[in-house]
């Protein structure tokens, strides 16, 4: 009797043990949360969606955030996200975790989508600063002094989103001082 009943732990072990090695790498099924790997195959709706049903989930968040960098490669894709809604989706994920990965993905992709010059990058710049970029990515700064891509990443969106000469971009730029964006760049030399 004892042993089949250390038989039966064993088996119940080890399949407990597959489950969990299934959850750590996100391949748990349906609701469970994408893999890094799947992540990274994604298109830009679907990563979205990953970070909506996974938002408390860091792994998950940075990895959307590195997708979202890859991802807006050019123009189109970079103003694709943003109607979509990926600025706001990113910041939600900047304010839920302090993790540093989480933060530094979460900069290159608002670095990313902010990035250029072409007709939309001013409405792209304009409304990550309306949903509190310059703020985060500053404090952002501040928790991660010692790590370089942090702050590299960092000073990219800043110089992203306070680009321009216009009216807007001043206020931006003032914003971004005011946030203490100078002396968060000036620490990061």
């Amino acid at each position: 009797l004892l042993r089949s009943r250390v038989a039966e732990l064993r088996a119940e072990n080890s399949l407990l043990r597959s489950r969990v090695a299934a959850l750590e790498a996100g391949e748990a099924g349906e609701g469970a949360a994408p893999s890094d790997a799947a992540v990274q195959e994604m298109d830009l709706a679907a990563a979205m969606s990953a970070l909506r049903a996974h938002a408390s989930v860091p792994r998950v968040a940075a990895a959307v955030g590195e997708r979202l960098a890859d991802l807006c490669a050019d123009e189109r894709s970079r103003q694709a996200a943003a109607e979509a809604g990926a600025i706001e989706l990113v910041m939600a994920a900047l304010r839920t975790h302090s993790e540093e990965r989480v933060q530094c993905k979460g900069c290159a992709a608002l670095g990313t989508i902010c990035s250029g010059t072409e007709g939309g990058a001013e409405g792209r710049q304009q409304r990550a600063a309306d949903a509190g970029a310059l703020e985060a990515v500053v404090a952002a700064m501040r928790a991660h002094p010692q790590m370089a891509e942090v702050q590299r990443q960092g000073c990219w969106v800043l110089a992203n989103v306070c680009c321009g000469d216009d009216g807007a971009a001043l206020a931006r730029k003032q914003r971004a001082a005011a946030a203490g964006a100078i002396e968060a760049v000036v620490a990061a030399m």
